[in-house]
């Protein structure tokens, strides 16, 4: 019996680690945000709502991702302005690009770059080509 328990101790234990990494990685914040840490997505905006905690939800035709600005109405972003400049047209986002339990195909909702045409909208990454709008 006393091999059993060790054995089932040791399973145990090593569940917890694998449990608490994939805890970690789930909730990290995003912070420091790299051009490495995004992936480039295009599509057509079909619409755009205000969101809890300052937020700005943007849709994207055909994409069923949840996309959002994060306290983007706190960046001086209004709903009215991008409905005027990117609804219905399409836009270029760069979502973070990292592995979480609930994004299994690594595409996290976390907009940290827009840009429709050549216009950098809204950008938040550091060491990027373009400025940091914020």
């Amino acid at each position: 019996m006393k091999k059993l328990g060790k054995i089932w101790f040791a399973c145990s234990f090593v569940l917890f680690i694998v449990f608490i990494t994939i805890a970690f990685q789930t909730f990290k914040p995003i912070q420091n945000v790299q051009p490495d840490d995004v992936i480039k997505i295009t599509g057509v905006v079909s619409n755009i709502e205000e969101r809890s905690g300052f937020d700005i939800a943007i849709t994207l035709e055909n994409d069923t991702h949840y996309y959002y600005i994060n306290r983007g109405l706190e960046y001086g972003l209004t709903i009215e302005e991008l409905q005027d400049q990117i609804l219905n047209k399409k836009v270029v986002l760069y979502p973070i690009h990292r592995w979480t339990i609930f994004t299994p195909d690594k595409i996290m909702g976390h907009i940290a770059k827009l840009m429709i045409d050549d216009q950098v909208i809204f950008n938040e990454i550091n060491n990027d080509i373009h400025e940091q709008t914020f």
